[in-house]
Order: structure tokens, then sequence, then C-alpha cells
């Protein structure tokens, strides 16, 4: 199969699906990405772990809960 050449595009200067500069690695804007091509283990949030018998009264998104029942 031949290779194709993709048409030229222009980026738009705002909106669309077009992500700033300084939003990556910022609160609230995008995770960055290290040499390997992966997320900075400093940009993961830490999840909350809770061990005991009762599920926490109000776990959040990402909280993690160990039954000891």
């Amino acid at each position: 199969m031949p290779a194709r050449q993709l048409a030229a595009q222009t980026v738009p200067a705002t909106g669309g699906n077009v992500v700033s500069t300084d939003k990556i690695g910022a609160a609230n804007g995008v995770a960055g990405l290290d040499a390997a091509a992966k997320v900075p283990q400093a940009q993961v949030p830490t999840p909350k772990i809770t061990v005991g018998p009762t599920a926490p009264a109000a776990p959040a998104v990402g909280d993690v809960w160990i039954d000891t029942n």
C-alpha cells in the first residue's frame, strides 16, 4: 500500500481540541509526560487507604477500603 500524505491543517489559536502549554502539569489542567511517555508520579494523586471492619462514611473517588471482616 503506497504512503499517503495528510492534508495540511492549521491549528486554531483557541477552542477546539487544543491544550495550551501552561495547562500541562498544572492544577486543573492536564497531566504531562516524562521522557518515557508516562505521567510523572508527582502528577498522580495518592489515594486514601482505609483498613477496618466498616466502610468509610464519605469515600472519595479513588479511595481504597480494605475490609478486615
